[in-house]
């Protein structure tokens, strides 16, 4: 298969000789075009549309090229042929010349000029602009002839001077050429590595992509796409998942989310590791690993949570102030009962960049550590902590004092009330003492007046994420909802909708749909366990650790009541506590 190449000729005679040698370059399939530096910009969009392999210029217009092109740009050089032939021109001339060029221009005249002892004054420019200041200069200082390339000439004519244009001979093509074939060669080897590595990414179970800091996607493998649920056409991650913007730029400082910490995609139920990756240019490179299970080593999941107005707000009906007065603070209530939602709520003002929501899964001092840097990284930037009364005494002590000291704007969820942890010594005095002019308490959904409204306004939330139009709720379902107990609080409502909603044919949420009642209740609450996406016991790792997990698992299960932990363990309340503190 021929190279297919285009010629960007900025005068008429380089296309002339181009043309002339199309018999001695059968490999290549020539296209010549006429443009110089300013006429180069507009032709580029037709270029890339056309399928080329390789452009050649040359002189200020081939650098332009470069500059604007992904293409390889092949630059024609000014040989020594040519150089002489020029000074042999300009030799005999009884008029005052100076040259007006590129860098790359004059250093090569300039050479052979001293050798051949002709005395030619010069001026350096690197962009067309300079062109008329430089002639007009030259001009003052009485310069009659002016050598360079064909937008210098062409202005020199216009300025009343006379132009030499600096040309190419046939060596120099020829040479440009050959340069292009050993190009267009590499460049095709490099080619086929790379679609046998993307051929085998997109083999791997594992989602892998690579992208740059605006989420663009430079390579992403098939399973990446199904786990993000992404378009074959999608080119940026930042569309559908804006969260990730300030996980790059987490990275991009330092963050590391490859073994203590992930990411966590709530939502999608999926785990996001990233690295910072070497780049030949001055972008910056991640790579992303996508996997529906927890990361072996994670001890700590962080979830970017965008400012979005939640579909129901606490303080809207119980006339609470939005915001918090001060941090720490702390917002404790039962799981799914909306604390990560009244945080988002209650910040909307001053968390632009989102909240980051860090999950303790291992109380170890890489998990305490890597938090305190990623809060660091944040800066101003809000932070939620869940499973802080898994760290040990010493720990919350360390977390206490650093939260304080930096004035980390920082909001703790427990399942129960502060004060009874802190007496089952879940939760260090220290850490108490941090947070007690802010602690906020949210009652379970059952529990409130405003049942009904939080349903209604569910559905309108529902309705508008699966695009249907779901004028209401039949009075007998609204009933059976009204009465349901909603053990999962407002995670178990959104599950319960989600299921409705798709099943409705019709403008109503009719009776039939009561059936899916009690399979979204067991759906939402077994998303209710301490880690996500985890269904199993890891055993790839130490006994200890597995011990604890057991005991953290029979302890939720327990409602986190110690007296019936221990006894369903056959231990007493100290030994279950102490294995738990165990590092």
């Amino acid at each position: 298969m021929k190279i297919k190449t285009i010629v960007i000729a900025p005068y008429p005679g380089l296309s002339e000789l181009t043309l002339s040698l199309q018999q001695e370059l059968q490999e290549f399939e020539i296209v010549v075009e006429h443009g110089d530096l300013s006429r180069v910009l507009p032709l580029i969009g037709r270029i890339h549309a056309e399928g080329y392999d390789v452009i050649i210029s040359r002189g200020g217009t081939a650098k332009l090229l470069q500059q604007h092109s992904y293409l390889p740009v092949v630059e024609i050089p000014v040989s020594g042929f040519d150089i002489l032939r020029i000074l042999t021109l300009v030799k005999g001339y009884n008029a005052k010349c100076e040259m007006i060029g590129f860098p790359n221009i004059i250093e090569g005249f300039m050479s052979v000029s001293s050798l051949m002892e002709v005395d030619i004054s010069y001026t350096v420019i690197h962009r067309e602009q300079e062109v008329g200041a430089a002639l007009a200069d030259a001009k003052a200082r009485g310069v009659q002839v002016v050598i360079g390339d064909s937008i210098t000439v062409k202005m020199a004519a216009e300025n009343g001077l006379q132009g030499v244009l600096i040309t190419s001979g046939k060596e120099s093509l020829m040479e440009a050429f050959s340069r292009a074939g050993q190009l267009y060669k590499s460049a095709e080897k490099l080619k086929l590595k790379n679609e046998m590595y993307e051929s085998m990414l997109s083999m791997l179970k594992g989602g892998y992509a690579a992208t740059d800091q605006g989420g663009k996607l430079e390579f992403a493998n098939t399973s990446f796409k199904h786990l993000l649920k992404l378009p074959e056409t999608a080119d940026t991650l930042y569309t559908m998942y804006p969260g990730l913007r300030e996980m790059l730029r987490d990275v991009s400082r330092g963050a590391d989310f490859d073994r203590t910490t992930s990411v966590y995609e709530p939502d999608q139920g999926l785990y996001l590791r990233a690295q910072l990756l070497p780049a030949a240019d001055e972008r910056q490179l991640y790579m992303l690993l996508a996997s529906e299970e927890e990361p072996e080593h994670s001890g700590l999941a962080a979830s970017y949570l965008l400012a979005d107005a939640p579909f129901f707000s606490y303080q809207e009906e119980a006339g609470q102030e939005t915001g918090f007065q001060s941090y720490p603070a702390v917002v404790y209530g039962e799981k799914g009962s909306g604390r990560k939602r009244y945080v988002i709520n209650a910040n909307l003002s001053e968390s632009r960049d989102g909240i980051l929501c860090l999950h303790i899964r291992r109380p170890t001092e890489e998990v305490l550590k890597a938090m305190m840097e990623l809060m660091l990284y944040g800066g101003g930037r809000v932070t939620i902590i869940e499973g802080a009364e898994l760290l040990s005494a010493k720990q919350q002590r360390e977390l206490a004092e650093f939260i304080v000291k930096r004035k980390m704007k920082t909001v703790l969820l427990f399942d129960k009330d502060p004060e009874i942890l802190a007496e089952e010594e879940q939760l260090a005095g220290k850490l108490l003492r941090s947070f007690q002019n802010q602690s906020i308490s949210l009652p379970a959904l059952r529990e409130t007046p405003w049942l009904e409204r939080s349903i209604r306004a569910c559905l309108i939330w529902t309705n508008e994420r699966q695009g249907k139009q779901i004028a209401g709720i039949r009075g007998e379902v609204m009933e059976a909802l009204l009465a349901h107990p909603w053990q999962g609080n407002f995670t178990e409502l959104r599950t319960v909708m989600e299921l409705f909603v798709m099943a409705a044919e019709g403008p109503f949420i009719e009776p039939e749909a009561l059936t899916l009642l009690e399979e979204g209740s067991r759906k939402a609450r077994s998303g209710l366990s301490p880690a996500p996406g985890k269904e199993e016991l890891n055993l790839r790792q130490p006994l200890e650790d597995i011990e604890r997990d057991i005991i953290r698992t029979v302890l939720e299960q327990e409602g986190m009541n110690q007296s019936l932990a221990a006894k369903r363990l056959g231990i007493n309340r100290s030994t279950l506590w102490r294995k738990l503190k165990e590092k």
